[in-house]
């Protein structure tokens, strides 16, 4: 059980390292297929197409054609002039739908976050008439319903975690 719990700790960490660099290398090709503009609000990185683009090909082929020769930070810093992890690519992609769910939260009054309402696991536990054994309900599918919800959770924390630190 350890063993899986650290191959998923593994596997989100890479999961989450190649989204944020794919975000990251998207936006490097918009900008050189000069398809995105930071300063400028009609080429938003959201509706980048970089399809017959060459210059984005071409970008894309020299970080690829690296391979594993060099480290990765080195290989990125040569072709975006960025030599680490960077977030900021991720949250500007999906910042027209965050401002929206912003606005529509605040027009549909939504509280975003969790209320604590007492023994609710307990009262839920009771009512689905489960009994806990050693902290697991007794569910016979539980231990892979456990290891995919451990991979969400630590992925989500992973990735709230480090756009925090990026973003600070």
């Amino acid at each position: 059980m350890l063993r899986q719990l650290l191959l998923t700790v593994s596997d989100v960490s890479r999961y989450f390292v190649s989204t944020v660099l794919q975000f990251q290398i998207y936006r490097g090709m918009c900008r050189a297929a000069g398809q995105y503009d930071v300063n400028d609000p009609r080429k938003p990185l959201h509706k980048c197409d970089v399809y017959r683009h060459p210059e984005a090909g071409n970008l894309l082929k020299q970080i690829m054609s690296k391979g594993a020769s060099q480290p990765w930070q080195e290989t990125l810093e040569e072709a975006l002039g960025e030599g680490r992890l960077d977030g900021s690519a991720l949250r500007e992609y999906f910042a027209p739908l965050e401002e929206w769910l912003r606005l529509e939260n605040l027009r549909t009054n939504e509280y975003v976050g969790w209320n604590y309402d007492g023994d609710y696991c307990k009262r839920s536990i009771e009512t689905a008439n489960l009994q806990v054994f050693g902290g697991y309900y007794n569910d016979a599918n539980h231990q892979q319903q456990y290891l995919h919800f451990m991979k969400l959770l630590l992925s989500h924390l992973f990735i709230f975690m480090v756009c925090n630190v990026i973003l600070k």
